[in-house]
């Protein structure tokens, strides 16, 4: 487990240089520009400093989808330690879920008119969490990554009913390919059937579904604000994944995984969110779409470096078809883009 804490701290610092750098670089621009006067040295300085704003997002992202990729490993490793699957989902949120809980509370005023929008998320964005982590700990990772890239898919049929959002003819090509894609991957080729589809695969589909419903809710209520959404999300995942919990075994871990449970949940949790909320509100959705499937990318190469999991060339093809649906969906709104690895699906945050 110390690699794992390494490898988060490392993350973390990474990102908070590439963030600390693009603030440090966007306050000289500014200074340089309330001191243009014609000198040729401080226009010279203009183009490196545009040139790094835009760097530094994309840097983000894809340190912020490489922990969404790579999200299996901490968690197999503490459900391995004596910390399982619910009761891991359970501490590692909860840890979020106080200190966030207290900042809202002070803040409660804010809160007042968006009663249906915190039990939407409470609910729904709590049920994404935690069946996605559940599915991660015991399934197939890249299986279980590319069911629930189906999200977008799902946002096409949720936007229309809820909505009233037409779906055309991009967003009608975009199912196909899932559909098709999602019967590739399940299937392996072998004809498709429910039989096929085994209870990581359910948890895994149903959390896409859920995700897109959030999606909705997100989308009709654009007041509320994120750490709002935030708060309401994480109570959501604690509150869920404890009767699950609650038929299972208590957890027995080792002293020294406590304060790797806690730098999981600050370093890699909140550090994705970070990067995720950080990268997206800075670049155009055109853009981010096309790094996003980078952590599908990210989850299947190390599933097979580090746990010998080797996709077969029909889930390959299946899985781009999926990818391209997903694309194909995101980019069809750019005002309304849906991230993966997060519950905020407008701004990146989980």
């Amino acid at each position: 487990m110390p690699g794992i804490f390494l490898a988060a701290v490392a993350e973390f610092l990474a990102l908070t240089k590439v963030l600390g750098f693009c603030r440090f670089v966007q306050d000289n621009t500014a200074e340089l520009k309330l001191c243009q006067n014609g000198t040729v040295a401080i226009h010279q300085n203009t183009p490196p400093a545009s040139a790094l704003r835009q760097g530094g997002p994309t840097i983000a992202l894809l340190v912020g989808s490489s922990l969404w990729g790579v999200l299996w490993w901490p968690l197999r490793h503490f459900n391995a330690a004596g910390l399982r699957g619910a009761w891991l989902i359970f501490a590692v949120y909860l840890l979020l879920a106080i200190p966030a809980g207290l900042w809202s509370w002070r803040r409660r005023h804010e809160l007042r008119q968006h009663g249906r929008t915190l039990v939407g998320l409470l609910l729904l964005g709590g049920w994404t969490n935690v069946a996605f982590m559940l599915a991660l700990v015991h399934g197939e990772v890249i299986r279980i990554l590319l069911l629930f890239y189906l999200s977008p898919v799902w946002a096409i049929f949720a936007a229309r009913i809820f909505l009233k959002e037409t779906i055309g003819w991009r967003g009608g090509l975009a199912a196909l390919l899932a559909v098709g894609g999602s019967a590739l991957v399940v299937s392996n080729g072998q004809g498709v059937s429910l039989a096929d589809l085994d209870t990581n695969d359910l948890l895994a589909i149903s959390s896409g579904l859920a995700f897109a419903l959030s999606n909705v809710i997100l989308r009709a209520d654009t007041v509320l604000g994120d750490v709002h959404r935030a708060t309401a999300v994480w109570w959501g995942c604690v509150l869920i994944a404890l009767p699950f919990a609650l038929v299972q075994q208590l957890p027995a871990l080792p002293l020294p995984e406590y304060g790797y449970l806690l730098a999981f949940s600050w370093l890699w949790i909140a550090g994705a969110t970070v990067a995720v909320q950080f990268g997206v509100a800075r670049m155009p959705v055109s853009v981010s779409a096309v790094i996003m499937p980078f952590e599908v990318i990210v989850g299947a190469l190390s599933a097979w470096w580090l746990a010998g999991e080797a996709p077969t060339l029909l889930e390959l093809f299946g899985g781009t078809l999926i990818l391209a649906a997903a694309l194909l969906q995101i980019t069809r709104s750019q005002g309304h883009p849906i991230l993966l690895g997060g519950v905020e699906m407008e701004k990146g945050e989980l």
